[in-house]
Order: structure tokens, then sequence, then C-alpha cells
């Protein structure tokens, strides 16, 4: 089911110092795939980005930081992996351990309708979708009006 994952990778509450490499993952995957973040319009400061109230855990093989798994006080999961991890089962490993260390009855995860690999992750787990998220965008325009 996980290929020994458990012999090969780790889950590992977040500490302090592992906060920078979860924001530096997540600043990193906003500028790749801008349009598959749902909620991030732009990257928070490290500073606020840092008192987010989430739950952390950090993916390790060996003592090497490889991607993140997360959940929220409203039971919403998020995950990401650095690019050379992605693709080989290990975000659903980690998403499965961060849900036996984080038992509830329910759990979310909002994922972009273009990110396959996810909805793929998630859909192995037994999410269902459960609505649609639509959005409008307004670029504001705060210029000042000169009157002659």
């Amino acid at each position: 089911m996980d290929r020994n994952f458990d012999k090969e990778y780790r889950l590992v509450r977040a500490k302090q110092e592992d906060i920078r490499f979860a924001y530096d993952v997540v600043k990193s995957w906003l500028c790749t795939y801008s349009d598959h973040s749902v909620t991030i319009l732009k990257m928070p400061s490290f500073a606020k980005y840092s008192k987010a109230k989430t739950t952390k855990y950090i993916i390790k093989k060996g003592n090497t930081s490889i991607g993140f798994v997360h959940i929220l006080a409203n039971n919403e999961i998020g995950y990401f992996m650095i690019p050379q991890f992605q693709g080989m089962g290990i975000g659903t490993w980690a998403v499965r351990q961060l849900m036996k260390k984080q038992p509830r009855e329910r759990y979310f995860a909002t994922v972009n309708n273009k990110n396959t690999a996810s909805i793929k992750l998630i859909t192995s787990l037994g999410f269902k979708p459960k609505a649609t998220i639509y959005e409008r965008i307004v670029k504001s325009s705060h210029k000042k009006k000169t009157t002659h």
C-alpha cells in the first residue's frame, strides 16, 4: 500500500525553524503554478505566514526536508512537496499519516480543477467532490482623479 514509505520517510511535527522551509516551498509553488491556487492570491509576508493557525508536519527523507502537510482548525488539509519528490506517492502517504496523527470526523481539501495530480492524491484517499468555488477577482484601481 505505502511501498515501505514508513521505512524511508518520516513525518515530524514542524518546529519553529521548519516554518521557513514550508514558506519557501509554498512560495516556489505559487511562482510556478499560480493558476493552480484556489485560496491564495498573493503570498503573505513570512511574519504573517509564520503566525497562521495550522498544525504542520515536515516530510523527511533521512535528515532532508522534502515537503510538508498541515491541517487547519476547520479540518482543511494541505500538502506540498518539493518538485523532485512529486508524483512518487509520498504526498499520499504523508496525508494518510497526518490523518492518523490528527484524527477527525471529517476532513476537507481545497483543490484547483487544473491540479490533476492533487485531485488524484486526494481522491485516492477517499475524498469526494463537495462543491464548486466560483471566483471573480477585481483589480483595484486607486488612481487619484486630477481636476484642473
